[in-house]
């Protein structure tokens, strides 16, 4: 339902943002018309942004896989998401530096880190550290916890755990779910961990969580292994201290 309604609901907003577009050409800047078409215009681009994020949640969005270092990916986002998160938290990255490759599509990943770094970051009160790890898995029986059960496989793990505020089992039981926060009125659409959990999904993958009050949360997301070659992967640094 939520993928079907969210298709029409894009489509509609395709219009409303494309008449948009062609109003505001055709008036005057100075306009108090062209400043009303111009908030227009914001709000169904901000409307569109959760609409990609109910298609993530019912794997309905179409993605473009490609074979991919994981470390090399994270690299790449590392200034944005130091920018994301602020001054007061630390971010440490931890990489296997002969991580095997993923075929996964690279909007989805920057999707992926940027929501779970959020995530972790809204859970200090002031200072705090985000840890960010990448290492090979390899599951050789079915594993079953209370969010997923897990396939044995090969599989790339990447976490990004927090010594935030933790959750209690409550929480944990509802974090997917399209539009449960935590987090006050305004503050959250409650869509960012289920837009996670549904990337996830869509790629064949596992989440798992480690959460206690007080103490910190860690996602575990398992990504099957490509078992095909790739060209020109490279492997990441090892451990490194980003702020």
């Amino acid at each position: 339902m939520a993928g079907g309604v969210s298709h029409d609901f894009n489509n509609l907003l395709t219009v409303i943002l494309g008449q948009a577009d062609l109003s505001l050409s055709e008036t005057d800047p100075s306009d108090k018309l062209h400043k009303r078409l111009k908030f227009i215009h914001q709000a169904a681009a901000s409307a569109k942004g959760v609409t990609r994020q109910l298609l993530a949640y019912a794997r309905k969005q179409t993605i473009a896989p490609k074979l991919l270092n994981l470390n090399d990916s994270i690299d790449g986002m590392i200034k944005m998401l130091c920018r994301l998160i602020g001054e007061e938290v630390e971010l440490v990255l931890k990489s296997d530096p002969d991580l095997w490759t993923i075929n996964f599509d690279t909007t989805q990943l920057d999707q992926i880190l940027v929501n779970l770094c959020i995530n972790a970051k809204d859970a200090f009160a002031g200072i705090g550290k985000i840890v960010i790890e990448t290492k090979n898995m390899t599951l050789d029986n079915p594993i079953s916890t209370d969010q997923e059960e897990f396939l044995s496989g090969e599989y790339v793990l990447l976490s990004v755990g927090d010594d935030g505020c933790g959750m209690d089992n409550a929480t944990m039981v509802k974090i997917f779910e399209p539009f449960f926060t935590t987090k006050p009125m305004y503050q959250g659409t409650g869509l960012g961990l289920s837009t996670v959990y549904g990337i996830i999904k869509q790629n064949n993958g596992f989440i798992n969580i480690d959460s206690e009050l007080g103490k910190g949360t860690t996602f575990e997301i398992y990504i099957p292994r490509h078992m095909g070659e790739a060209d020109e992967i490279k492997a990441g640094d090892t451990t490194k201290e980003l702020q």
